[in-house]
């Protein structure tokens, strides 16, 4: 839509809203302006300075290159609202990039490799960007490290990408890993050892800033004069300002598109589209902060690497532990919306391809019927401080899809429920659920530690702690787990390692849900493991092998053949039909948990979300459905993701395009 239709239609519409101004934003226009219809500004910030609580700023068609922070903001019940444009098609048409600053004056770098070029650039960058998309970068430190004396390595092993800094540090110093071989391959633990090509996982081109100059290094001869090359500073909005609203816009370029700080209470963003960065949305200790309907993703150069690691291709692993030790320094350096605020609603979101879909630390967050697929390492992550409700959420083809960090990193108050999610990995890849917990090295719990006994690996909690930390309660009900690993230590749900570290039953209450089986999961490691149904793909475990015979009695353990019955079978592409048969073994094989229950002697409250009734029969399936329960809205949010894929590919085409 033309720019000058669009105001006339803007106008026409919100012509007889008395209650509130409406301000206009054009690249056509001018700050010197009014900021009416006819005579819009030109930039998002003149607009955000002259916005009163209750007007909304439309911003129209084209590209804004802009990093803000707003630090006016509205009142409850009078939000002031940026305001993008969309297509017919519902493509985005307002388009808010950092500045950023282009690269063109290029000179071969021999002296790192013959596919290497340099340009100055005074200050280090943030982010990197080549036709639009995100290109891996070394992390500072390791570029920093003096270059090796020695040969360079033929294989790049675990000491050379996640060696501690400092002393002994083995690392593989950033100009060093400008210049090996193009054909190099990468081994780690992680990837059962298994190579994989090195440039090939990172899109074929690697970036690095050193003593005045941005270094690129192609696989392949290739000249960055062929491509645009931009590097950009700083953050795309900061949210200073209490009650505003985001809505329709594309943020992209930055390195972090939202950071939303503690003042910013009671921000919304919603139906927007945003790529790039270490991190989509930060939510600093704000509280109130509602992420709906919007999309968000890596925009990384290759895309589909962002995906789950298998025996057959663990360039998706590699990929993670890439991102982790390479552009990151020790840490996942890419994430979709990192919550440490309060009262955080985090729903109908589609989270694409990338590292970690959320970090979820909120206190009474709430996450719900969003998407996360194709997260490298983890789908959803919660931590010492989360508190709330997780549910109605479809994980797919993630490392990780659950992930309980830091199990007792804090004196905080952890209360989490997980309740009718589906984790959807591939048959025979990636884990189910794992926990995490080494607060033996850091935290209030370190003091609570004896040291480690001789040949042990890690030291064990004393007997009468002197200062005990509280770990919270986690419950997790009326899920399915579909498929994972046949074997490994993030199958099922195994915390026995945890318990005999601390002597004292882990904080997790684990029934009602259908689990790929393990021989792990025993019954006395958790406050409450079972009843819950586990299957397997591969042979029929017998149950002699299993440790526990306890959850041969409280689970339900079906084989090979009896699991072929557990659900219907009317797939979609790429998504399990998970609904249950009418003939399935998880019918009436939980407990109640709309009222008071009892299992295993022990008493337990309701817990949320389910009334009574929500089942039919004698007693509750396992698993996220019910009886005769319909998968409709999970297709439905499947069907949007897998658009939004072909999107994101189609908008990374045409972006590039248009950039040569």
């Amino acid at each position: 839509m033309e720019t000058s239709k669009w105001f006339l239609l803007s106008a026409a519409v919100f012509s007889g809203a008395a209650f509130a101004a409406e301000l206009y934003v054009s690249p056509a226009g001018n700050d010197k302006n009014s900021g009416s219809s006819g005579s819009p500004f030109a930039t998002i910030g003149k607009a955000a300075q002259r916005a009163k609580p209750g007007d909304t700023v439309k911003i129209g068609p084209g590209i804004y290159r802009e990093q803000i922070t707003f630090r006016k903001g509205g009142k409850p019940g009078s939000p002031v609202t940026f305001e993008g444009v969309r297509g017919r098609k519902g493509e985005f048409l307002t388009v808010v990039e950092a500045p950023g600053k282009a690269l063109d004056k290029w000179a071969p770098a021999p002296e790192i490799h013959p596919d290497a070029w340099k340009t100055p650039l005074a200050k280090r960058p943030d982010l990197v960007m080549m036709d639009g998309a995100m290109i891996a970068y070394i992390n500072r430190m390791t570029m920093a490290l003096p270059r090796w004396k020695k040969p360079l390595p033929k294989e790049i092993n675990a000491d050379e990408i996640w060696s501690r800094f400092g002393p002994g540090c083995k690392r593989l110093p950033g100009l060093d890993f400008l210049s090996v071989p193009a054909d190099i391959k990468m081994t780690h633990p992680y990837m059962g050892m298994k190579r994989e090509p090195l440039f090939d996982t990172i899109g074929n081109v690697l970036s690095g800033w050193h003593d005045g100059f941005l270094y690129v290094r192609f696989a392949k001869n290739e000249k960055p004069q062929a491509h645009r090359f931009t590097a950009s500073y700083g953050e795309g909005f900061t949210v200073d300002a209490p009650h505003l609203t985001f809505r329709d816009l594309h943020m992209r370029g930055s390195r972090t598109q939202f950071r939303i700080r503690k003042k910013a209470a009671c921000t919304t963003i919603e139906n927007c589209l945003l790529m790039h960065g270490g991190a989509r949305i930060r939510i600093d200790g704000a509280s109130g902060t509602i992420v709906r309907n919007s999309i968000l993703t890596a925009g990384f150069t290759r895309n589909d690497l962002f995906k789950l690691r298998s025996k057959e291709d663990m360039r998706g692993g590699m990929l993670y532990e890439f991102f982790k030790y390479v552009i990151g320094v020790s840490s996942s350096d890419d994430i979709g919306i990192s919550d440490h605020g309060q009262g955080t609603k985090i729903c109908d979101n589609l989270i694409l391809q990338g590292l970690i879909g959320m970090d979820a630390y909120g206190a009474d967050c709430e996450v719900a019927r969003n998407v996360v697929r194709e997260m490298s390492s983890v789908g959803i992550c919660t931590g010492p401080t989360t508190a709330g409700r997780f549910h109605h959420n479809l994980v797919m083809n993630c490392g990780i899809p659950l992930r309980i960090h830091d199990l007792r990193g804090k004196r905080a108050k952890r209360e989490e429920y997980h309740y009718k999610n589906l984790y959807v990995q591939a048959r025979h890849g990636g884990g189910q659920t794992y926990v995490h917990c080494e607060s033996h090295r850091w935290g209030p719990d370190m003091v609570n530690f004896e040291p480690p006994k001789r040949g042990a690996k890690y030291p064990v909690y004393k007997e009468n702690p002197p200062a005990p930390v509280d770990p919270g309660k986690i419950y997790i009900y009326h899920n399915t787990f579909w498929g994972g690993n046949d074997t490994g230590w993030n199958c099922a749900f195994d915390v026995a390692y945890l318990s005999r570290r601390f002597r004292m039953v882990m904080p997790f209450f684990v029934f009602n849900n259908i689990y790929k089986d393990n021989p792990r999961m025993e019954i006395k490691t958790h406050e409450l493991a079972g009843p819950n149904v586990l299957y397997t793909f591969g042979e029929d475990i017998p149950l002699k092998s299993r440790k526990d015979k306890e959850i041969v009695k409280l689970d339900k353990i079906v084989g090979k053949a009896a699991s072929e019955t557990i659900w219907n079978k009317n797939d979609l592409p790429g998504l399990p039909d998970l609904t249950l048969a009418a003939n399935s073994p998880a019918l009436a094989a939980g407990v109640d948990v709309s009222r008071p229950f009892t299992v295993n002697g022990k008493k337990f409250p309701a817990l949320p979300g389910f009334k009574p009734g929500y089942f039919r029969g004698r007693a509750p399936a396992a698993g996220a459905f019910q009886k005769g329960e319909s998968a409709r809205n999970f297709i439905e949010m499947h069907r949007r993701a897998d658009a939004a894929v072909k999107m994101l590919s189609e908008l990374k085409k045409n972006t590039a395009k248009a950039g040569r």
